[in-house]
């Protein structure tokens, strides 16, 4: 299996595993102590938007937005973390909060820079 295959599938599972914590966060089945004890829901959203920052960039072999010059793999996943977090607002169960999306932000920077080929 070539390397950017086992990247695509980390990816891929990766994904899955977000979207069973965004959809136990839409139905309130997430455990309480990530609200109660504090910055720990801001330290999930970086490592968590982080990582899928990192699988993506390695999965999309560091490929480029052609005209910005941005790794394509970061800058989707920091475009579907913004769309989810804003469509927050439109949810009774959800809040939007800027704190979530700096952190998502934040983490998807950082990680997608540590996912950069080395020379």
């Amino acid at each position: 299996m070539s390397s950017v295959r086992a990247w695509r599938l980390a990816l891929a599972g990766y994904v899955v595993l977000l979207g069973i914590i965004s959809g136990l966060a839409y139905a309130r089945g997430l455990p309480l102590s990530i609200l109660t004890t504090p910055y720990l829901d801001k330290v999930l959203h970086f490592v968590l938007l982080g990582g899928a920052s990192f699988l993506a960039r390695r999965a999309t072999n560091d490929a480029r937005v052609t005209r910005l010059r941005l790794p394509t793999g970061p800058v989707v996943v920091g475009l579907a973390a913004t769309i989810e977090e804003c469509t927050q607002a439109l949810v009774s169960s959800r809040t939007f909060d800027l704190g979530d999306l700096a952190a998502n932000l934040l983490g998807v920077i950082v990680f997608g820079w540590l996912a950069r080929p080395r020379v």
